[in-house]
């Protein structure tokens, strides 16, 4: 089976007539049907019936050009990707991150600053191993991550092994990040036991992953009773808001998490600064997004 077949097929049941299908396609009417027989016999379907009416598609045969249309569909997608006469040609960029708001603020903003007439942006929230896997593999052109004295001699050796390169953007202790709505938001500074009614948020575990490298891993002296996993920010928000419940992370507060009446506070015993940056391959020069993307970190981390 070709893509030149399913595109005959494709005429053929748009036009309704092997002759039209010819002769937009610019071959002779044999030619066609020499070409739909031959994907016939090596399916073993029948793909259309022929009556003195016309010809109709069998139920295999709408299955086939379902299915068909969306290869061709992909296939020209890849070709007006990569075609040197295309007259434009996508922007892309994608970074990977661990679940930070003032990441998203800053992928937002680069979105809404982009005069590019065609762009292929991605941001990938996810965990630190995978962070680094994006960029190793390619997949992300920078990820964003955090290092503290848990894992910053695993995380040294794992970056010079694998060619990439940490940038610092701040230093921040660890603080519980709760909604303004709840009961402990009206302290100035937190202890274990005032956080010890509430749910704690965690966010879902990868068990292939180093454990050095999951920020809960970071916090050594406390291990609290009530926990919920979540899998991303937005089901944070909501635990916050519907259940008291709190977040433990790195102290940076976005302008997106204040729109959404998120406020952090310090807790007492986690003094142990954490920082946080982004990584790119060492060596390879940025695009024009990612250097604009960077620069956008940077004022978000100076703002905080």
């Amino acid at each position: 089976m070709t893509l030149l077949q399913l595109r005959y097929i494709s005429e053929v049941a748009k036009q309704g007539s092997f002759c039209k299908a010819a002769q937009n396609l610019y071959v002779s009417q044999p030619g066609v049907s020499k070409m739909v027989a031959a994907l016939e016999k090596e399916l073993g379907i029948t793909i259309f019936v022929r009556s003195a009416s016309g010809i109709t598609l069998t139920a295999e045969g709408k299955r086939l050009l379902d299915a068909g249309n969306r290869l061709l569909r992909d296939a020209d997608h890849i070709a007006n990707q990569f075609s040197q006469i295309s007259p434009v040609r996508p922007e892309s960029f994608c970074v990977s991150s661990l679940h930070y708001s003032f990441v998203v603020d800053a992928f937002t903003e680069l979105l809404r600053r982009a005069e590019s007439p065609s762009q292929h942006y991605k941001i990938k929230i996810c965990q630190s191993s995978d962070v680094l896997q994006h960029v190793m593999d390619l997949e992300s052109e920078v990820g964003v991550l955090s290092a503290g004295e848990h894992n910053r001699d695993y995380l040294t050796r794992v970056l010079e092994r694998s060619g990439l390169e940490f940038h610092r953007l701040i230093r921040s202790n660890i603080c519980a990040f709760l909604h303004e709505s709840h009961p402990l938001a009206e302290k100035a500074a937190l202890t274990f036991s005032d956080l010890a009614p509430y749910p704690c948020i965690m966010y879902e575990l990868d068990m292939d992953s180093p454990s050095i490298l999951h920020e809960q891993f970071s916090i050594s002296t406390f291990y609290p009773k009530r926990v919920v996993v979540v899998t991303g920010l937005y089901q944070s928000l909501e635990v916050m808001v519907r259940c008291q419940g709190y977040d433990l992370g790195n102290g940076i507060i976005s302008p997106g998490n204040k729109r959404q009446g998120v406020v952090k506070r310090p807790v007492e015993g986690l003094d142990a600064p954490v920082s946080i940056g982004w990584v790119s391959r060492r060596g390879q020069a940025l695009s024009a997004p990612a250097l604009e993307f960077v620069k956008e970190l940077d004022i978000y981390c100076r703002d905080i």
